[in-house]
């Protein structure tokens, strides 16, 4: 955002820049005599005129420019949210438990007996 109203208002100050060289080359130009040359002072008058017009429209362009600053960096910035905590992981069953599914597996046909025995013997060893 910043770097856009920098450029706009170097934009905007080549180009009154620009007009006022126009204006003045013009205006100084022996073949061309308006009402404007007939004073000796007028080119002076007019150039102080398109001046003042230039600075009033470069300075309303820089405030404009830090109004949008003020405004943007005023703006209260989102606050980030810590990750919510990983689940913990679900409790294993007590061996009471998992000898009655074992047991449920056996009689279902589902596992021998001799890996009945092993895993069996396995939830015993663990407790």
């Amino acid at each position: 955002m910043r770097t856009v109203s920098k450029y706009r208002a170097v934009n905007l100050r080549r180009t009154m820049a620009i007009l006022i060289v126009a204006v003045v080359f013009l205006t100084g130009l022996p073949g061309i005599k308006n009402d404007a040359q007939a004073g000796k002072g007028s080119s002076f008058l007019g150039g102080m005129v398109a001046g003042s017009l230039i600075k009033g429209a470069v300075e309303r362009d820089k405030e404009r420019t830090q109004a949008i600053e003020h405004q943007s960096y005023s703006q209260p910035r989102p606050v980030q949210q810590a990750p919510a905590p990983a689940p913990a992981p679900a409790p294993q069953p007590s061996a009471e438990a998992r000898i009655k599914e074992l047991d449920k597996l056996a009689a279902g046909g589902y596992i021998t007996p001799e890996e009945y025995q092993a895993k069996k013997k396995a939830i015993l060893d663990g407790m």
